[in-house]
């Protein structure tokens, strides 16, 4: 996600005092000051111009003949001689290359910063799909020691967050023990933390999971465990799901450890 701070600013070109003029607030001549703005967005640099703008005011009682930021609508609070002067700054204020630039910035930013987007996803990609083919050669490779972040699932109980390690592998069948300690499902790191690796933090019960690279792509990731019938037969309980596992979610942790 990108956050864009701008601000606007209006920024003071050139005033002028309009001797003759008299203020309609405390009846003193030549203290009416005239100013033309320039006003446009900032992003660090100017980003969009949003026009010139004029301001009059009484220097001697502050009075506000022309507010800069009224609308074209508003209704004019002073005279003819005051709208002549304004026409004048606006035609004969000599702009320099950027302020005649400025107002079309806009047009020379915008790819920029789509080029510079475009290369924080590129590179987002890039890491997702790095870390997809770690996790990918995790669970397809698995190692006795590897510890997941697990979704954990029993029968007429809420599903919540454990971290399984696998303690051996036997043919298409891994046999893994649970953390002692839960967690309600989160897919915060803060709340994973919480739950330690260490050997002594694991139930002893051990669990048959079925290999995941016998899956077939099927479920990946996807914890079974397999228990047996009245008539001796296995069948599959689902326990289980890999937070992760294919990477997808992006989240900002990892999901599977394997310690060197």
């Amino acid at each position: 996600m990108f956050i864009f701070v701008y601000q606007i600013i209006t920024k003071p070109l050139t005033s002028r005092i309009l001797s003759e003029e008299i203020c309609p607030s405390c009846n003193k001549k030549g203290d009416i000051e005239l100013t033309l703005y320039m006003r446009y967005i900032s992003m660090g640099i100017p980003f969009f111009g949003m026009g010139r703008h004029t301001g009059v005011t009484c220097t001697n009682c502050g009075n506000v003949l022309k507010n800069p930021d009224a609308s074209i609508f508003a209704k004019k609070k002073y005279s003819n001689m005051v709208a002549v002067a304004i026409k004048d700054i606006r035609a004969n204020h000599k702009r320099t290359l950027w302020q005649l630039l400025y107002p079309w910035s806009i047009v020379f930013v915008l790819p920029f910063l789509i080029l510079i987007g475009y290369g924080f996803v590129s590179l987002s990609k890039h890491s997702a799909n790095e870390r997809a083919k770690k996790y990918a050669e995790l669970i397809n490779h698995p190692q006795p020691g590897d510890i997941y972040k697990a979704m954990w699932s029993e029968e007429n109980s809420i599903s919540q967050g454990a971290l399984v390690k696998l303690m051996r592998i036997n043919g298409d069948t891994m046999y893994v023990v649970r953390s002692k300690e839960m967690i309600p499902m989160s897919f915060s790191e803060e709340e994973w933390n919480k739950l330690s690796s260490d050997a002594g933090a694991f139930n002893s019960k051990e669990y048959k999971v079925k290999k995941f690279s016998d899956m077939n792509n099927n479920n990946l990731g996807d914890f079974f465990m397999y228990n047996n019938d009245e008539n001796g037969k296995q069948y599959p309980i689902y326990l289980g799901g890999i937070l992760n596992s294919k990477s997808e979610m992006d989240l900002d942790f990892e999901t599977i450890e394997r310690k060197k």
